[in-house]
């Protein structure tokens, strides 16, 4: 990492006085190739042998003043250096000190070594309120402008070094061969692009020698892109590349073609040696720098001269990719049928299980190579949405029947088993791309975005619930890559850019928080908008089938809960205040608002893991932490005062994220009983069956000896003499099916089944209470205003509410809580937690299926 000081100690001018050596040295070294040509003029040499000597002193008289032109080449650069860079240094230092030297700001300011803004020391409690945010406000606005102004720099450091790399590689090549006597051109864009060319050539043949994979590898290697520009990138902004670079990619890529990358990608992993692994990887990062849109290459007049993207990419494998199979019934296939490579009667696949079984194996490999790539490099926005999309394609394949309808033959485990994995490996690359993310949840794009007008596959406009199977599948990664798609909605809602506004990609992310409620909540299609719906509320017309998809979607993927847990921890703001029935919505303004109902249910499937309900909570007690930290740090009221005008929020906040986690726990909870007594169910069901069949069996075929003089007593049920077949009839029949049954009732206990206890609402409102009287103390103890009598002698911590202590202990703590401003507000916290715990907790079967559904459960069959 470049830091201030290094940036400080730079002398940008060195480069142009290095430049104007170069240039001193190569006008000494062009006044002596003139002598080569002067040194036979005037001389009485002549014949065959002086034509000859003259030819070649007069070639390499030639090939040197190409090559001083070259050298001055590099001089050039480096003055092109020395002016970007001194300018790009001079703007972030003069950031730097307006930071440092900001009127506005209530406190100095100061910038570290790795440009971290930061306030000066000073005691909040001595500003107000309004103060303080101030502080957080120039902070948040200096260190945009910082940050913008340092990526900038690193950015023009890197295309500079660039520039002199590619005029200082010229150079060499040409002093390599100039000893020669040949005719080498100048090294140009077509020379680069023969070469990509070549290593495509090469590649498609598949059989490299080891010095041909190092070869590719370091030039691949060299078209790599640096630390920095992959974080550009990340940052949705154009990275500049030589055109070089470019035109290699397009042409290596061009010859290699889909199926020379997938087989020699198998060929690397099977020799498994580091530089075979290398080159795969490396081959990938390529692929994913050409489909992205924001890699350009730029005229001599800073224009754009080329650009990345989808359509860069080989036919082949757009049509792989792109092309949707619409097996059965999927809601996003652009065809009927498998793409035509390897459809019935098209090349070398003659019946549709030939198709199935080459199709699977190419889409298995080329996702195992795309998967392979840095995790830093990130597709197009179009290749994304088409690797989202297929991903979300083949997982509804495999979660309706696989291929069985569409072969006629029964599932090959293979078939399944590289369909899973290439959906993991295609939706892991694909979710890189946030703005990819941001148009599938949304809908919004351009319809060439959502593949209108390609030929050969069908086009509808795009809707996001198309791709709703993401999120019910259950993913062999636990739901990581799935997760991807929402996580980031968390880690970017807050980005601020250089003028202190939120980014684009902030404000998408707003946006798309408030889709999810249609995509995670469906809603079903009713007839009649205004029939007899329950209150939104506890919102009816809920798609009661899909919903319960999506919730065991959220219980076998953990990565995927926790992920909607970030992204509703960390827009709080969006949901927290239940007052005025908000609705779901995205405001001009920027604001995202998720209705009270929609924000519940979004709760809920975040709770169905405990890392989500682990990121809800931690965001829950961040924000009461913050609201009491600015209590008890101000003196200007009393803290309880301070308090009320957030209680509401507070009180509701813990309740909603309580309710949410107890409700997914009671849901998990009835699943496994279930579960459980289905098995105890089914086990006590076979054994009776088992018991009747071997009665029956027995009592059929066996001479049992029977004393009818005894009658039928339980003593006749033992096996004596053998009497013939004849008296095991009459056994049999005069037994029958009703004394069997008491017989199996006897010796087969009926099944242990268990039963869910629901959780209490009484004992989890006033337990919150109890936690909240605990933050207030711990609170007043560290900004010590708390009495001592108060903390514990043996821990330096306060006393513990949870803990058994004392009646008067307990009475001294309320005492104090009491005369800080917070009777009123304990009382009102506990009312309102109460309420909406009671209102929001499920007790038991019926009451969880309103909660989650807004419908009655139907009654339990007996």
């Amino acid at each position: 990492m470049v830091t201030r000081a290094n940036v400080e100690a730079w002398k940008p001018e060195k480069l142009s006085e290095w430049a104007q050596e170069l240039e001193d040295d190569t006008t000494a070294y062009e006044a002596q190739l003139g002598s080569m040509i002067t040194h036979f003029q005037g001389t009485t040499w002549q014949g065959a042998a002086y034509s000859a000597a003259y030819d070649r002193f007069y070639e390499e008289n030639d090939q040197g003043r190409r090559l001083s032109i070259e050298i001055r080449d590099v001089a050039t650069a480096l003055r092109g250096a020395d002016s970007r860079l001194a300018n790009e240094r001079r703007v972030l230092l003069s950031r730097v000190t307006e930071a440092e030297t900001d009127a506005e700001c209530p406190v100095g300011l100061t910038v570290d070594d790795s440009w971290k803004v930061s306030a000066k020391p000073y005691t909040e409690s001595d500003y107000t309120d309004e103060q303080n945010r101030k502080v957080k406000e120039r902070i948040t606005h200096h260190q945009g402008l910082i940050d913008s102004a340092k990526t900038s720099l690193l950015t023009a450091a890197t295309e500079v070094t660039t520039a002199i790399n590619t005029a200082s590689d010229e150079v060499r090549v040409r002093g390599d061969q100039l000893g020669n006597g040949l005719d080498v051109p100048t090294l140009t864009a077509v020379d680069v692009a023969a070469l990509g060319r070549q290593d495509g050539e090469t590649i498609a043949d598949g059989k490299l020698s080891d010095e041909e994979i190092a070869q590719i590898s370091a030039r691949l290697g060299q078209a790599g892109l640096t630390p920095e520009q992959l974080q550009a990138l990340a940052n949705g902004q154009e990275v500049t590349v030589p055109q070089s670079t470019m035109d290699y990619l397009n042409n290596l890529y061009d010859k290699a073609g889909r199926d020379g990358l997938i087989d020699l990608a198998d060929r690397l992993v099977i020799n498994g040696s580091p530089e075979s692994l290398e080159l795969r990887e490396n081959l990938a990062n390529g692929l994913l720098t050409l489909s992205n849109e924001d890699i350009v290459t730029r005229a001599a007049n800073g224009e754009v001269a080329d650009r990345g993207g989808w359509n860069q990419l080989h036919p082949e494998v757009r049509e792989l990719i792109g092309t949707r199979p619409g097996l059965n019934g999927s809601p996003d296939g652009n065809t009927r049928d498998l793409p035509d490579d390897y459809r019935s009667n098209f090349g070398p696949n003659m019946d549709r299980w030939a198709g199935v079984q080459a199709y699977t194996k190419d889409m298995r490999g080329f996702g195992q190579f795309l998967a392979s790539s840095d995790q830093s490099y990130i597709p197009g926005e179009r290749f994304g949405v088409e690797l989202d999309r297929q991903a979300a394609n083949q997982a509804w394949i495999l979660d309706n029947g696989g291929y069985q309808a569409y072969t006629g033959d029964n599932n090959k485990p293979e078939w399944l088993a590289r369909t899973e994995h290439s959906a993991n490996d295609l939706l892991s690359v694909g979710s890189r791309n946030n703005d990819s993310s941001y148009a599938l949840l949304t809908g919004n794009g351009s319809e060439e975005l959502f593949g209108k007008d390609v030929p050969g596959q069908s086009y509808e406009k795009y809707d996001p619930q198309v791709i709703r199977g993401i999120f019910q599948h259950d993913w062999e990664d636990d739901g990581v890559a799935a997760g991807q798609m929402i996580n980031w909605i968390g880690t970017e809602s807050h980005e601020v850019g250089a003028d202190g506004k939120l980014t684009t990609d902030a404000l998408q992310a707003r946006e798309a928080l408030t889709h999810l409620p249609d995509l995670l909540t469906p809603r079903e299609e009713v007839d009649d908008p205004n029939d007899d719906k329950p209150d939104r509320h506890r919102s009816g017309g809920i798609d009661v089938e899909e919903f319960e998809k999506l919730e065991m979607g959220f219980v076998n993927n953990p990565e995927l809960s926790r992920a909607l847990s970030t992204a509703m921890g960390s827009n709080l703001d969006s949901w927290i205040d239940i007052t005025g029935n908000p609705q779901t919505g995205y405001l001009p303004s920027g604001e995202a608002h998720i209705a009270v109902t929609d924000a519940n249910r979004l709760l809920y499937l975040a709770s169905q893991s405990n890392e989500g309900r682990l990121t809800l909570e931690v965001a829950r007690t961040a924000y009461e932490a913050d609201i009491l930290n600015r209590a008890f740090s101000q003196t200007e009221v009393s803290p309880g005062k301070y308090v009320d005008p957030y209680l509401n929020n507070i009180a509701s906040l813990e309740s909603r994220i309580s309710n949410a986690a107890a409700n997914a726990l009671t849901f998990q909870d009835l699943k496994a009983v279930g579960e459980f007594n289905d098995n105890q169910q089914e086990i006590y069901d076979n054994k009776k069956a088992a018991a009747k069949l071997v009665d029956q069996i027995i009592m059929a075929n066996i001479d049992v000896g029977l004393d009818y003089t005894k009658g039928l007593t339980q003593d006749s049920y033992g096996l004596g003499a053998a009497t013939g077949v004849e008296g095991s009839k009459k056994v049999a029949a005069m037994l029958g099916d009703g004394l069997i049954e008491g017989m199996v009732s006897q010796y087969i206990d009926n099944p242990d089944k268990m039963v869910v206890e629901s959780p209490s609402t009484n004992d989890m409102y006033i337990q919150a209470h109890t936690n909240f009287k605990q933050a207030l103390l711990d609170t007043a103890l560290q900004h010590g205003r708390l009495d001592e009598n108060l903390v514990d002698t043996n821990t330096g911590r306060p006393i513990n509410l949870n803990s058994l202590i004392g009646a008067d202990v307990r009475s001294q703590s309320d005492e104090y809580l009491a005369r800080q401003g917070f009777s009123t507000t304990l009382s009102s916290y506990l009312t309102l937690n109460a309420i909406q715990t009671v209102e929001g907790v499920a007790t038991g079967v019926t009451a969880l299926e309103t909660i989650r559904t807004g419908k009655i459960a139907a009654p339990a069959a007996e």
